[in-house]
């Protein structure tokens, strides 16, 4: 069961965090001209925190709803998480990306995509398990 909700909230946390990436890249960037690659390195900052505030905050919450158990502990690890996928995973595809003239609009779409899909299949899977894995309050 634990194993099937876990899976669960990845692939729900993918498919979110994908869709939201698509939004975004189509409202900032567009599809007709090539992205300067400083442009498109410095966008991987916020969609790093994002996608790893979104990809842990929300399925770590609802894990947790209804069992007492503190919710502190789920926004405090989520920010943490955001926060280090920023400096990790956004200052890599920035430094890598910076170095590069332009990139064609398409693969850019398609790079973000791939980020945002991978970058939340590695922080849900533990945003998750801890939630279900921290003890429970007794209740009065």
């Amino acid at each position: 069961m634990n194993r099937q909700v876990l899976l669960r909230e990845t692939l729900v946390s993918i498919a979110i965090n994908v869709a939201i990436t698509i939004g975004f890249f189509f409202a900032v960037f567009g599809l007709r001209a090539p992205i300067a690659g400083t442009s498109f390195g410095i966008d991987f900052l916020p969609q790093a925190f994002f996608v790893a505030l979104m990809g842990t905050v929300i399925p770590g919450l609802l894990i947790r709803r209804g069992s007492g158990t503190a919710i502190a502990p789920v926004v405090l690890r989520s920010i943490a998480l955001a926060l280090a996928s920023v400096i990790i995973a956004g200052g890599g595809a920035w430094l890598l990306f910076s170095q590069i003239a332009t990139v064609p609009a398409g693969p850019a779409l398609g790079i973000k995509i791939a980020f945002a899909a991978i970058l939340s299949a590695i922080v849900t899977p533990y945003a998750v398990h801890r939630a279900m894995t921290a003890p429970v309050r007794n209740r009065p």
